[in-house]
């Protein structure tokens, strides 16, 4: 009697057994455009499609028609590259209005507009070699800073820019550093992993700044998992050389603050100050003392002090403020959402004008 009971049971078990097809998200198929342009760079638009929580790589999208129809001249016509990249040997002109046309092999259309702004005028700067401190509301913390004072001059009704501040060490900026053959033959001969050596011959001719390069060996000596001396080795085989030209990655960014109405820092971020005014003004901005504090009363040597000036389109502003709160709340899980601006029509990401300018305003 137990026995076919149970056999009874084992028959009902298995015959109401139902495979069930799970449901899972389907990727979002949108077109996300990234095009931030000025006068000093070719054009360039990159394409891909939106990620979703599931997606390990950037989808890119390599067969669209990417045109930038000028108002009152001819359609360029963007070619592909590679990565999701369009591009052409054309540059843009400021005051231009430019109308983005794209259009992917399924038929959708993605269109923006936008220009490049004026460039702000920057004059009557003063600085200080004062120290005073800083409490940045952005973080709850204090900042022992130099202030900056300059005015700036509207050239519309309603103007936007970006503040950035970076310090040039004339010791160790003019010097460069590239692997080389021989870099690659005395760390083989030292018994270096081949893997390793692979990756540095990928960097042969290269020249970087000493900080750039000291990053990226560092990654490659933490890949292999090399002894913690091995990567002051590997550095020490770098061939140095001397030039006399300011490359940009030789620059180091600082802290930069804002007292004055209307331009401030953005959510946590210390990096940039932005602001929007639509007349003359004075500025006080605060800047670090830390390229000072460190050379000390070394005189071989100067600390240049520079001031980045980014003129902006509105669109770019509101881009750049969104994505800064986004970033910055990304380790808060009680933090709203934030959504990034677009200014795309049937698309998101970017399309906006911008200018830039770097001005070399004291030496320490």
């Amino acid at each position: 009697m137990n026995r076919n009971y149970i056999l009874l049971l084992l028959f009902l078990v298995v015959s109401c057994t139902k495979d069930l097809e799970l449901s899972y998200e389907k990727s979002d198929q949108t077109m996300v455009v990234n095009c931030l342009f000025s006068e000093n760079e070719a054009w360039k638009v990159t394409l891909t499609r939106v990620k979703s929580y599931r997606d390990q790589s950037d989808t890119y999208i390599d067969d669209a028609s990417v045109l930038i129809v000028p108002e009152n001249n001819d359609t360029i016509h963007l070619v592909y590259f590679k990565d999701g990249i369009y591009g052409s040997d054309e540059k843009p002109i400021s005051g231009v209005q430019y109308r983005l046309v794209v259009r992917d092999s399924k038929g959708n259309t993605i269109t923006a507009k936008s220009s490049i702004p004026l460039e702000p005028i920057i004059s009557d700067i003063k600085p200080s070699t004062q120290r005073t401190t800083y409490f940045s509301n952005a973080n709850l913390s204090d900042y022992t800073v130099m202030p900056l004072s300059f005015r700036i001059s509207a050239n519309d009704s309603a103007n936007f820019v970006r503040f950035c501040f970076f310090a040039f060490n004339t010791k160790w900026g003019y010097t460069r550093y590239m692997v080389t053959k021989e870099t690659i033959s005395e760390l083989r001969k030292l018994d270096f992993p081949e893997a390793y050596l692979g990756e540095l011959e990928k960097l042969i001719g290269v020249s970087m700044s000493s900080y750039v390069y000291f990053t990226v060996i560092r990654e490659i000596s933490e890949k292999y998992e090399l002894p913690s001396n091995g990567l002051g080795i590997a550095v020490s085989k770098l061939k140095e050389k001397k030039v006399t030209t300011r490359y940009e990655d030789s620059f180091q960014s600082g802290y930069l603050f804002s007292n004055s109405i209307g331009f401030n820092n953005v959510s946590k971020d210390i990096w940039n100050v932005l602001g929007e005014y639509s007349a003359e003004k004075e500025l006080t901005l605060f800047v670090t003392d830390v390229p000072v504090l460190n050379k000390g009363s070394q005189t071989n040597f100067k600390e240049e002090y520079w001031l980045e000036v980014t003129g902006m389109s509105e669109d770019y502003y509101k881009y750049e403020k969104s994505y800064i709160k986004q970033v910055n709340n990304l380790d808060n899980p009680f933090a709203s959402v934030i959504e990034v601006y677009s200014n795309l029509t049937n698309g998101v990401g970017i399309f906006a004008g911008y200018n830039s300018q770097m001005i070399h305003y004291h030496d320490y």
